[in-house]
């Protein structure tokens, strides 16, 4: 394996926060973190329908009944698609909008890109799914830049993921280092040649 100097994180002052550090610390040292939030206009929005819900269900009569079943799955929705977490450790991409994504080995990844995207392309923000089956995890404001994976699942079947990043190619420059930095004989599709 190459020498910790390579392997150092690209960003050694960030320390996790709680969720990053009990659910994507992945395998061995994490060499990159980038968590995206969403902009204010989103946060705005949610509170105004929550506050919308919250007047009806005290002018209308039996608007609590909606507002009861409603306002929590309000703020269920506003809790998981306002932030984007991606760590990159020396074995996987951890990527999560919320609760949901997916953890890609490294040694899966065949190649990894980065480049500008138009949103439009995906059909909007959030987890999405193009009609080329290519998965985009994304919030608004990350400036149209991404880092584009393509890798092999355990069956060797072809995925294409694009994660949104500010910061697109440092994070790309840490899967490509941690790519590097497999051991000898590790195949791009995650199984040990012979």
């Amino acid at each position: 394996m190459s020498d910790d100097r390579e392997l150092a994180p690209l960003e050694p002052g960030r320390l996790p926060d709680p969720y990053e550090r009990d659910y994507m610390q992945g395998e061995g040292m994490v060499l990159y973190r980038d968590k995206t939030s969403s902009p204010w206009q989103l946060h705005a929005g949610f509170g105004a329908i929550a506050a919308v819900m919250i007047t009806l269900a005290i002018l209308v009569p039996g608007g609590w009944v909606s507002t009861a079943i409603g306002l929590p799955l309000v703020g269920v929705l506003w809790l998981l698609f306002s932030i984007l977490r991606v760590t990159v450790s020396q074995g996987h991409v951890n990527v999560q909008l919320g609760l949901f994504g997916p953890k890609i080995p490294i040694a899966a990844i065949e190649s990894v890109e980065a480049l500008d995207y138009d949103w439009k392309q995906f059909g909007g923000w959030g987890i999405r799914l193009n009609a080329k089956g290519e998965w985009m995890y994304n919030l608004p404001g990350d400036g149209g830049r991404a880092v584009k994976m393509v890798w092999r699942d355990r069956k060797g079947r072809r995925k294409v993921t694009y994660v949104a990043s500010r910061e697109n190619e440092q994070l790309a420059a840490a899967i490509e280092r941690a790519r590097k930095a497999l051991p000898p004989g590790t195949s791009t599709s995650g199984a040990l040649t012979e």
